[in-house]
């Protein structure tokens, strides 16, 4: 009904509002809306449920060449106490190469009370015809015991 529409915000007002505005409003403190993802990030998805242990990839392309792909993996556990002597290895096919940097700890505190993450870059020489897939091996210790776990990771954002 044309009533409804006289109400709504003219488009240009809704999709670049003034800075001085939002600070007026009381909202110079927080960002009206999450900032728009940076060239070639997506959004977070969960890569491995499995005893507790909850693996989070974060990726985001190289500006300058889309077959990189730096991905940010975050590890929580669900687990009562500690996961010590965390390890976690990745393996990619033959046609993608692999650059792997250090956890930040090597011990994931228990009750999702924190995180440790590592970093990883993935090139895909196939970038575009073949998807990126990951194989990985889990070793740590959960209350006295060893715990070793592999699986693949192939649910990759549209994209990747």
């Amino acid at each position: 009904s044309p009533s409804r529409s006289s109400k709504s915000i003219p488009p240009a007002a809704a999709a670049a509002p003034p800075v001085d505005a939002m600070a007026m409003l009381g909202m110079g403190g927080a960002a009206p809306a999450p900032p728009p993802a940076a060239p070639g990030s997506f959004p977070p998805f969960q890569a491995w449920n499995k005893n507790g242990l909850q693996i989070e990839f974060a990726c985001t392309k190289d500006a300058s060449n889309p077959s990189v792909t730096a991905i940010e993996a975050s590890f929580t556990s669900a687990q009562p106490t500690p996961l010590t002597g965390f390890n976690f290895q990745v393996a990619v096919p033959k046609y993608m190469k692999l650059q792997m940097s250090p956890a930040s700890s090597s011990t994931v505190p228990p009750s999702n009370s924190g995180k440790v993450t590592q970093t990883f870059k993935v090139a895909n020489s196939m970038h575009g015809q073949k998807p990126v897939l990951l194989r990985i091996k889990i070793d740590y210790s959960a209350g006295g015991q060893a715990v070793s776990e592999q699986g693949q990771v192939d649910n990759f954002p549209p994209g990747i």
